[in-house]
């Protein structure tokens, strides 16, 4: 994944924090401004070419470790939703238990995802030019 960002200060281990404008199904959006998440992410990105600070760069990270955190946020529960359905149906409990089996279900996945997704959100960002 490719993204552009801008260089707001350099850290130590050959690291820069980098601004980054989020790239999400909203970050089009002007509208309301209420929104809890901002414009505007920082993250530290490997600064091999040695940017300093106001400079506009490009980085890139693993695509594959995206794809592996944004399933594991999404679809941990939609399964846990079936699986709460499932394990309600299969003890025999009637429509509404079932359902109320697929709400926790979903809780539980969605609290889990949350858990491991802050485990493993370390992303590797690498800073491969600059941005002209």
């Amino acid at each position: 994944m490719t993204q552009t960002g801008i260089i707001t200060k350099i850290l130590d281990n050959g690291l820069a924090d980098v601004a980054v404008e989020r790239v999400t199904a909203c970050s089009h959006c002007s509208g309301c401004g209420e929104c809890i998440y901002g414009k505007e992410i920082h993250v530290e990105a490997e600064n091999k070419i040695y940017a300093q600070p106001g400079e506009r760069v490009v980085l890139e990270s693993k695509t594959t470790t995206i794809l592996a955190v944004t399933l594991l946020i999404y679809m941990l529960p939609v399964a846990m939703l079936f699986a709460g359905y499932a394990i309600a149906a299969a003890i025999g409990l009637d429509q509404e238990k079932c359902i109320i089996g697929s709400a926790l279900g979903i809780a539980a996945g969605a609290a889990a995802a949350t858990g491991l997704g802050k485990r493993f959100k370390k992303i590797d960002y690498f800073i491969t030019g600059y941005k002209r």
